[in-house]
Order: structure tokens, then sequence, then C-alpha cells
């Protein structure tokens, strides 16, 4: 059977996410894609992620350890997941809003201005699309960071902690006793 369009654009965004997880390089997603856009048959997809193992990040965290967090690149691809989600949303909300309040205003007489502010929205959809990299490689640094500095801390209280205290109390300077009272004591 020949393969379609759809056919092709799910195998892609398999290779995509694989890529944006880590589990690819840049060559060898690079060499997938040219691979897939020569492909004319369904039985030549499968052998493009055959190798790459959809992980439901929910699962992975619960399978093998429930305490262990998802990995700084997963969690940098569902931080992209989540702005492109919202960017969507958004889009969908204020498209709706606008062509409501035009059909209900001035449809038949006035010109379509809801498109306008569409046209800014989708900037910003296909923006956030094409900025996938950047976002996720934002979310991995941002988590390093944290990381890092919650080592730091953790460190210097474990110092902290092993430190031991030198010495007594610490007192004010050595009083002198009043000249009076030191001849008093001298005979």
């Amino acid at each position: 059977m020949r393969a379609s369009d759809a056919d092709r654009e799910v195998v892609r965004s398999v290779l995509t996410d694989a890529f944006a997880d880590g589990r690819l390089t840049r060559e060898e997603h690079e060499e997938r894609v040219s691979t897939l856009l020569a492909a004319r048959t369904l039985g030549e997809l499968p052998g493009l992620v055959d190798d790459l193992v959809v992980v439901d990040p929910a699962a992975a965290g619960t399978e093998s350890n429930p305490d262990q967090t998802l990995s700084f690149r997963e969690q940098g691809a569902a931080a992209y997941r989540k702005e492109l989600q919202e960017a969507i949303a958004t889009f969908l909300m204020v498209s709706l809003i606008t062509w409501g309040i035009w059909l209900f205003t001035s449809a038949p007489d006035g010109h379509p201005w809801p498109i306008y502010p569409m046209l800014f929205l989708v900037v910003n959809l296909v923006g956030t699309g094409v900025r996938r990299e950047a976002i996720v490689q934002r979310e991995v640094n941002r988590l390093e960071k944290k990381a890092a500095k919650k080592a730091a801390k953790k460190a210097a209280q474990a110092e902290i902690e092993s430190t031991p205290e030198v010495g007594g109390p610490i007192l004010g300077p050595p009083t002198t006793q009043p000249e009076k009272d030191r001849r008093d004591d001298l005979f």
C-alpha cells in the first residue's frame, strides 16, 4: 500500500519528538527524515521508528522508581508542549471571541476585522512551533541552574554540619581590675 502524507506526518512527529528528547542525533534525524520523504509504501515507514520506544512520561516515572523524576530534556519537551498548547488555546479563544463580536455587531455590512488579530496570533503560534529546540534548551538550562543551586546549598549545609565546634564560648574582652584594687592585693 502506498503511504499517504498523513502517514508520513505521524512518523515525522515521532522522529522529531525523539530528536527533541535526545534519543536521536541531528544527523540521524535528518537522515531518517530524508528517507521518510522518499518512502513510497507503508512497509518502509516502520523501519524508521522501530528502535525508538515511545515513552509515556507518566509511566516512566512510576514503573521502575516512583521517586524518579523525568530527565531535564524530557521536562524541557513537556514545557514546550505546554507552551504550544497555550499558544493554540490563545489563538482559538481570541479568534472565537472576535468572530463572535463581529457576527453580532457588523457581520453583513462590515469588513471582517477579526482577521487582523488572528494574523498576529498565527505568527505567535508558528513562532512557538519553530522555536521548539530553543524552548526545550531554555527549560533544560533553568532546571540545571536550579539543580546546581540545590546541590550547592546541600553541600554547604553538609559542610556546616561536619565542621566541629572549636573552643569554648566567646567571652567579652578581659577585664582589668582598677588600680586601687590591685594595690590592695599586693599588700
